[in-house]
């Protein structure tokens, strides 16, 4: 049987990668008979409630109630999709995994290895920068003023970069990063003249890493003090661009050290406090707030969502007290309700940023500030009717309620539907929006519903249509299931699979969303195999369908296994006969749109004399059919 080299791919690292020698190099375990025990590191675990079975080579908490294999536990720890824990594993037993991609020269800027290395000893030159230069003494004292510790200083690697054009390329002399690899990191950009010059020059640098402790970027504040009086470069800000390491909208500054805080607190209490500036996060931390992350200079959106919810169950997020503040406010509060997140959102009195507050007032008095928090649909309330006539104005007042309901109705109904306390809290909200604006709550009820109705049209049938088949397997066409299973397991079969069968031939819809994306990859020149998807597919639906059709034809690959079956044919032989099952179910397609043509009586006497051969060419041709 022909199979695909990466068939294997997710067996080989689960294989290579023992259960207790992984957790255990994460955390203590101890024996105890037949399994290992040791503390949850994700809730405040008295006795030892976390279990590692070597013989399952599984885990479980039942405290936590959460449990699973390596991959999972990798997922969980690190805050990662199936596909990162994929490579991470693969990495740690010497699995290559991107054989798949487009092949990269070691050494090279494309290559990431190489521009990890390049980041990591970038930041280390600009930390020393810092500590020993003479250079950098009046920025040791800025930081001293602002009351920014040696402690900090270590804890969040700060770092400095001269004024000097051409510092960073200087000092990479005689070191394998060419200032080509520098520029693929963001660290310089290329002059006019061939020469290079530094992104970040005469700025305090706070290193931005990944939840794996990679440094992937750089976040640089102006000292204006440095810069002759009117000189100072115009942003106050600049973080690295978009590259192959970073992404400004995928990642939270200082995640990587409060993801661990979060997640060994108590579960009501696993909230981030998400603040605007890199300042902000260092003041909070000295004060002793260890859930506090920063933006990076971007609106939060879905995929912050997402990458939050990996490690907490809410967030707060904390708004300068000026204008700016209250716009920020205004577009994200519709982006979390619609995913069903607690948001909180804290305005700072007196204009305020967080930095100057807690200089001024301390951690204890953030964290009650922190902890009477309103959630968001109040803070909605209290800044869509502050300064409104609710009386008097009907026009200002019918504005403000229209805003609000549009927000209450971008929560989805199933999720108002599914838990009795959020319906509660719906209903008082109704009735205190009811005498706020002295209507009925029935009337409040009524114009929410039809706000509803409206936002619920607007949803994408098909996508719903493929969730509900990706939910749903045994609603899967059994040929469409199997062609694409067969495609992940043997690629080279594609060329021929999509020269007979068109994406349009699916029913489907999550299966034809993947199998248009295989042709998609194909076309440009790219693997489709296992390996290959279960690392670049993005969305959620596809990569779970990929692991199920992966997962499902190991499965049939051992029952069937020296058996003459039909899942025992050659890939060809499967291929050849999925593509006839397709053909004869366009036949029957034509054949039943014949007959109902016959039926309505539409077609005159020629073309009903035509249509009746057809049919009777078609039955002669049917297998084991008699005349």
């Amino acid at each position: 049987m022909s199979q695909g080299p990466n068939f294997d791919v997710k067996d080989q690292v689960k294989q290579a990668t023992d259960v207790v020698d992984l957790i255990g190099s994460e955390m203590n375990l101890r024996r105890q008979g037949s399994i290992y025990v040791g503390h949850c590191p994700w809730h405040d675990d008295q006795k030892p409630s976390f279990q590692v079975n070597p013989n399952k080579q599984n885990w479980v908490c039942y405290p936590c109630d959460v449990r699973g294999d390596v991959f999972d536990f990798i997922m969980k720890r690190e805050g990662v999709d199936f596909r990162e824990a994929l490579e991470i594993l693969a990495e740690r037993a010497g699995i290559e995994v991107r054989s798949f991609q487009k092949k990269v020269v070691k050494g090279s800027a494309d290559d990431k290895a190489t521009l990890y290395r390049a980041m990591a000893w970038a930041e280390q030159e600009y930390h020393e920068c810092l500590l020993d230069s003479d250079a950098a003494v009046p920025i040791r004292d800025y930081l001293a003023e602002r009351g920014i510790t040696q402690e900090s200083i270590e804890r969040f690697r700060v770092g400095f970069a001269p004024l000097s054009w051409s510092w960073l390329v200087d000092r990479s002399s005689g070191t394998s990063f060419s200032p080509e690899i520098l520029q693929a990191c963001g660290l310089v950009s290329a002059n006019e003249r061939g020469g290079w010059y530094e992104r970040f020059r005469g700025r305090v640098l706070f290193p931005i890493r990944d939840t794996q402790e990679r440094t992937i970027a750089l976040g640089g504040r102006v000292v204006p003090s440095l810069y002759p009086e009117g000189d100072a470069p115009p942003a106050k800000y600049v973080n690295s661009p978009e590259t192959r390491l970073f992404s400004k909208s995928k990642n939270l500054y200082a995640l990587n050290l409060a993801r661990g805080h979060v997640q060994k607190t108590n579960v009501k209490d696993k909230r981030l406090v998400i603040v605007e500036g890199y300042t902000d996060v260092v003041a909070a931390w000295q004060a002793g707030l260890t859930n506090v992350v920063a933006a990076l200079g971007v609106a939060l959106n879905e995929q912050h969502i997402r990458l939050i919810k990996r490690f907490a169950d809410g967030i707060t997020l904390v708004l300068d007290g000026d204008e700016a503040g209250q716009r920020t406010m205004n577009t994200v509060l519709d982006l979390f309700v619609a995913h069903d997140i607690d948001l909180r959102i804290l305005s700072l009195p007196d204009g305020l940023d967080p930095f100057d507050y807690l200089m001024a007032e301390g951690g204890e008095a953030f964290q009650a500030l922190v902890d009477k928090a309103p959630d968001a649909i109040a803070h909605k309330i209290l800044v869509e009717t502050r300064g409104v006539d609710l009386v008097n104005d009907s026009h200002r007042s019918n504005q403000a309620l229209e805003n609000i309901l549009k927000t209450l109705a971008s929560i989805p109904a199933t999720v108002i539907e599914s838990s009795t306390a959020k319906s509660i809290r719906e209903d008082q909200m109704l009735m205190r929006l009811g005498r706020q604006f002295q209507l009925t709550p029935e009337m409040v009820r009524r114009r929410l519903t039809d706000l509803r109705s409206k936002t619920r049209a607007r949803i994408d049938v098909r996508e719903s249509v493929g969730e509900q088949d990706l939910v749903d397997y045994s609603k899967f066409d059994k040929k469409e299931s199997e062609l694409v299973q067969l495609l992940i397991q043997d690629p080279s079969l594609l060329d021929r699979a999509v020269e007979n069968v068109s994406p349009e031939q699916f029913r489907i819809g999550v299966l034809r969303d993947l199998y248009e994306m295989m042709g998609e990859f194909f076309h440009e020149g790219r693997g489709v195999g296992y390996q290959q998807l279960a690392v670049e597919v993005e969305d959620p639906r596809l990569r779970k369908l990929v692991d199920y059709l992966y997962d499902e034809a190991i499965a049939k690959k051992q029952i069937n296994e020296g058996q003459t079956s039909a899942y025992a044919m050659d890939f060809e032989s499967q291929l050849q006969s999925i593509i006839l099952r397709f053909n004869e179910r366009e036949v029957e397609s034509g054949t039943q749109a014949k007959i109902s043509k016959l039926h309505s009586g539409g077609l005159d006497e020629d073309e009903e004399k035509r249509a009746l051969e057809e049919l009777f060419r078609q039955q002669l041709q049917k297998p084991n059919n008699s005349v």
